[in-house]
């Protein structure tokens, strides 16, 4: 299974992205992430597994936890797209990830 959504909330600057990449990676999904550059509000993710289930149950966490890192990471709502959006033009990856320079400062509860 494939998809591309958007998710909309606290979503930039506090290390939405690399939370959401390593969720991924625990649960042995192909993703990357890119934020939106017009709206701080915005990140557009895309995801692939073998399984329907796991990235369903990804989809239920982002959208039910209140806190998905130590930052206050949040997503208020999240929307599938029609038009899907390659893992490889994102601009973090479940294969690029550990390539940033990321605070160790944070605590993932995604």
């Amino acid at each position: 299974m494939f998809k591309s959504f958007q998710v909309i909330g606290k979503v930039q600057g506090i290390m939405f992205r690399q939370t959401f990449i390593r969720a991924c990676l625990q649960r042995n999904i192909h993703a990357g992430a890119t934020n939106d550059p017009s709206d701080r509000n915005l990140v557009t993710c895309s995801v692939e597994a073998s399984e329907d289930a796991v990235i369903e149950k990804l989809i239920e966490d982002l959208t039910n936890l209140e806190k998905l890192n130590s930052w206050g990471a949040h997503v208020e709502s999240l929307k599938v797209l029609k038009d899907s959006v390659a893992i490889t033009k994102h601009e973090v990856t479940t294969d690029n990830v550990d390539n940033f320079n990321w605070s160790p400062d944070v605590e993932f509860f995604l």
